[in-house]
């Protein structure tokens, strides 16, 4: 049953005057349009809901229910109104990442900050190596938000902010090619080289062998693990492509330098911060999003980006 909001307002005036004339006069009405009102209820109903006698409307049983009834609709009502302000005021929701191991550390004083500043919004972070991955959770809704690398442009996926994160050929400082501030493709990949197992890298590789109708060996060492990979070629074993970004640490230490390799695919990688494209932004959402592009030149100046860093970068610094 639906039951006219507007008629109930009526029958609610009544129900408290007991009478017509007063009950219009409470809700700035003709009498005649609340009489009108109340009978087009009690036929919507079924049953009467006064027994008019001289001096007042007297509430049947039938009113008591809906009376009741009215009662828990506004209470209701009212609730929702409240949820409604908390979430406006980001006292409540939840908001859901999906985001690579190697950014969790780097985003912890944003989502720290962001958990003190609204302690009542429900805060969801999941890592997920595998950006095809994390767009699939994205395009499915398991999650509102990702952060991406090697990020390629999809119809369906909204680029809320981009930064470009250039792949690099990361190798030891005892490695052949060391030396050297910039390598081919076809140099890099005619030495042992560690790659994911699955993910955008390795596609952006294999697609890379296959236009230049290059040979690409498989892989001597094979773990989606970023940290397993790092230690592989810090070892002197091979190199792995990566963004000097995601080895900051190993190549501050020295123990990786970052050879720019001669390619525009891996020039033009780039970190995204993602949303599916149409999905409703509640205020939680909106605020963390805007949180995370504000925060976003951490990545600006990260070895590859910056011009004047002290971090080895091929033959410049190699020992």
């Amino acid at each position: 049953m639906i039951i006219n909001q507007q008629r109930l307002l009526y029958f609610n005036a009544v129900f408290i005057h007991r009478q017509i004339s007063k009950a219009a006069v409470s809700e700035s009405a003709h009498a005649s349009v609340v009489t009108r009102q109340i009978q087009i209820l009690e036929k919507e109903i079924g049953y009467p809901l006064f027994d008019r006698c001289p001096r007042e409307m007297k509430p049947t049983y039938v009113a008591e229910l809906l009376s009741e009834y009215y009662r828990r609709n506004c209470e209701a009502l009212k609730a929702f109104e409240a949820s409604l302000q908390e979430l406006r005021d980001m006292r409540r929701g939840s908001v859901s990442l999906a985001i690579p191991a190697i950014f969790v550390h780097v985003f912890m004083d944003i989502f720290d900050e962001f958990r003190l500043r609204y302690p009542g919004v429900h805060l969801q972070i999941e890592e997920i190596f595998e950006t095809t991955k994390i767009i699939d959770h994205i395009l499915s809704d398991t999650v509102d938000i990702g952060i991406a690398d090697v990020c390629p442009e999809t119809l369906d996926i909204q680029f809320y902010a981009s930064v470009l994160l250039p792949l690099y050929l990361l190798v030891s400082k005892h490695h052949p090619l060391a030396g050297k501030r910039k390598v081919t493709f076809a140099e890099a990949i005619s030495y042992p080289v560690s790659l994911p197992a699955s993910g955008m890298i390795l596609e952006t590789v294999q697609a890379i062998a296959r236009s230049e109708k290059l040979q690409l060996c498989p892989s001597s060492f094979v773990s989606n693990s970023t940290t397993v990979r790092k230690t592989f070629a810090s070892t002197g074993s091979g190199a792995v492509f990566m963004s000097a970004f995601s080895a900051r640490e190993e190549i501050k230490a020295g123990k990786l330098i970052a050879l720019e390799v001669d390619h525009p695919d891996f020039q033009s990688s780039k970190m995204a911060l993602i949303t599916r494209r149409g999905k409703p932004v509640l205020p939680a959402m909106n605020q963390l999003l805007r949180l995370l592009k504000a925060r976003l030149s951490v990545f600006t100046l990260s070895p590859e980006m910056d011009s004047n860093s002290s971090i080895p970068f091929g033959a410049s610094n190699a020992e």
